[in-house]
């Protein structure tokens, strides 16, 4: 399953990180934003049950929403970090795992799992966070290491950016995802998505020294 977010919020934040001239600071604060508006698109698909409150001068009908105490966020090292902080911030009582994966940069790009933290996910529902989905050979790598660990009820991907062929491969591979984007970009370079944001990890952390 596939959905682009057209919020024109989400929209008018993108637009300012994609401006090369930002500031390492700026742009991760509109990580952290994103993560918790995508967040918050996202909380709107979990089931929710009726109730019941009791306010100081009667009671009151209302939602309950069911998912939120059995979520696991997954953060993919490094750039995902600010964006995570973000989706963090909506599901608070989430518990939190991280993985990074390494990825050649010659084609066909492909990624191997380096490290992997993450807490028991039987039956959560486990968002992974990561800004790009480009050659989907990262995210796949991810997932599959996901499932050696566990069944989830659900397996969701925040993304701000993606490209056709990651989406037709991550869900090849892996029907019963579910990918939230703000942008569908279909050319790359290098594995790079174009127009993009350029490497998120290192306009958010620098760029690491061999």
């Amino acid at each position: 399953m596939l959905k682009i977010l057209k919020n024109i919020v989400l929209q008018d934040r993108l637009t300012r990180i994609r401006n090369k001239n930002i500031e390492n600071i700026d742009f991760k604060d509109g990580l952290v934003e994103m993560g918790r508006y995508i967040a918050y698109e996202f909380q709107s698909t979990m089931d929710i049950e009726e109730v019941n409150v009791e306010t100081t001068l009667a009671s009151s009908k209302g939602i309950k929403i069911m998912e939120v105490d059995d979520v696991v966020v997954v953060a993919v090292l490094r750039a995902a970090l600010p964006m995570a902080d973000g989706v963090m911030s909506v599901f608070r009582q989430a518990e939190f795992g991280v993985v990074g994966v390494w990825r050649e940069e010659i084609e066909p790009y492909q990624a191997e799992m380096g490290y992997i933290k993450i807490p028991d996910i039987e039956n959560k529902t486990v968002i992974v966070v990561d800004p790009m989905l480009a050659t989907g050979n990262t995210m796949n790598s991810v997932i599959k290491a996901l499932i050696q660990r566990g069944s989830p009820q659900r397996i969701v991907l925040l993304n701000i950016i993606a490209t056709e062929e990651g989406v037709e491969k991550v869900l090849e591979n892996n029907s019963q995802v579910e990918i939230y984007t703000c942008s569908i970009e279909n050319k790359l370079q290098d594995g790079y998505i174009v127009p993009g944001l350029g490497d998120a990890g290192d306009i958010a952390f620098g760029k690491p020294v061999d």
